[in-house]
């Protein structure tokens, strides 16, 4: 029996995802301080591979991807040269350091897969699919259950719940395009999974990659689906089978209703409601600082700052001083620390696969799945810090925009090199006349 390696080449990208809390938690369960060192020590050792490897891979990049690498590392020699002149070490902060070396973790993955891209969406949906589960069932068992669900006690961590959006895009698209209904009920599970944990957030993130999937797919494919008629008849069995469900889980527990409701109404009034309102308030807190250092952020001084949020019942900061400031939004965090200039050097990676992907006519189906993720970033960073491992699906997206290709039969192959070799035949024929 041939046994296949490739899922081996997985392990470039799970060393980014591994990084996530969920993986974190399986590591060290039960031990937060554990957990905490564990994380800023792996993030700091990946960030220095990371350079370390895209600097001796360095020709294997595009030249775009040189151009935004080099600026990256022309950036953070500039805060070291900053950190030695005024603070008289190389790395006074490495809470700010670390703002910006994450990037690092897209080239890193880019590097590697642009070489040797062997890499299977499946491996990955079920490395990912695999940590989630066996974190809910042996780190947190406790949130699988109703009262957990209507007490509002998710115990997962948004960002692996975020995680999942990849799982549910691989399963429906296997289900689109390879009728493989055992993917639909896989895809309605991971659904399921994302609501159950009550992200607000994330749901809004799925909303929207769902609209750029279904676009992309429409304009992108030379195979574009009826995804109505695709989802109709089981999507009828699956919708029957939800209401009698829900139905007689409603009628012994109604206040299921109410939290749903709840949550809605906390996103339609984030001002004043829920966690949506805690954040609006840490915002206004830091925009004059934003607002007065735009281009260049305020860096080491930033760390430095006082905490501005203060909690109105005991009229005393929502954290700790000289732990620097934690955020709940990755646009007030990067401008805060690194204003515009850094900004700028995240759109350099972040845009690129997807104003690419609208350049080409034609994508193949993993593209369509990973840029419809990647531009989902841009929705989840308003209410939270990018995650780690999205810097590793980035690295991956790159790749995949610059190195698959849509395959076509063989014979529309040669028909379409029969039709180019009879084109170049006749405008020899125009020229010679």
């Amino acid at each position: 029996m041939k046994l296949n390696y490739t899922f081996l080449f997985v392990i470039p990208l799970a060393l980014i995802l591994i990084m996530d809390q969920m993986f974190i938690e399986l590591a060290a369960p039960d031990n937060p301080d554990a957990q905490g060192a564990l994380l800023n020590i792996t993030v700091k050792v990946m960030a220095g591979i990371s350079l370390v490897y895209c600097s001796l891979f360095f020709q294997r990049m595009s030249s775009y991807m040189r151009l935004a690498f080099f600026l990256l590392v022309l950036y953070v020699a500039a805060l070291v040269f900053e950190s030695k002149y005024v603070y008289g070490s190389f790395m006074i902060y490495p809470h700010v350091f670390v703002k910006v070396l994450q990037f690092a973790y897209a080239f890193f993955v880019y590097a590697y897969y642009k070489s040797n891209y062997h890499v299977k969406t499946k491996h990955v949906t079920w490395f990912i699919l695999g940590g989630f589960l066996l974190n809910v069932l042996l780190v947190n068992p406790q949130t699988l259950s109703l009262s957990a669900f209507t007490n509002h006690e998710r115990g997962v961590y948004s960002t692996s719940v975020y995680m999942l959006v990849v799982p549910f895009l691989y399963f429906l698209s296997n289900y689109f395009y390879k009728s493989k209904f055992l993917s639909l009920f896989l895809a309605f599970f991971v659904l399921f999974l994302i609501f159950f944990f009550q992200h607000r957030t994330v749901w809004i993130s799925t909303a929207f990659v769902l609209v750029v999937y279904y676009l992309l797919i429409q304009f992108k494919t030379d195979k574009p689906i009826n995804i109505m008629a695709k989802l109709l008849p089981i999507g009828t069995i699956v919708g029957i089978l939800g209401v009698v469900a829900s139905g007689f889980i409603l009628s012994i527990h109604p206040e299921i209703v109410d939290k749903v409701q709840e949550s809605f109404s906390d996103i339609e009034n984030f001002e004043s409601q829920g966690t949506g309102g805690w954040r609006y308030q840490q915002w206004m807190s830091y925009l004059p600082f934003i607002e007065n250092n735009f281009l260049t952020g305020m860096r080491f001084e930033g760390f430095e700052l006082p905490i501005q949020f203060y909690r109105d019942d005991i009229d005393a900061p929502v954290f700790e001083d000289g732990n620097g400031h934690h955020f709940h939004s990755f646009y007030v965090e990067i401008f805060f620390y690194t204003g515009l200039i850094g900004f700028g050097l995240y759109l350099l990676i972040a845009l690129y696969p997807i104003l690419k992907a609208f350049r080409m006519r034609v994508l193949t189906i993993n593209q369509i799945l990973l840029v419809a993720f990647i531009s989902s970033g841009f929705v989840f960073g308003v209410s939270y810090v990018l995650p780690v491992f999205f810097y590793g699906v980035l690295g991956w997206a790159i790749a995949a925009i610059e190195m698959e290709r849509v395959e076509y039969p063989t014979f529309i192959r040669q028909s379409g090199l029969r039709m180019k070799a009879r084109r170049t035949v006749a405008q020899k024929a125009l020229q010679s006349a």
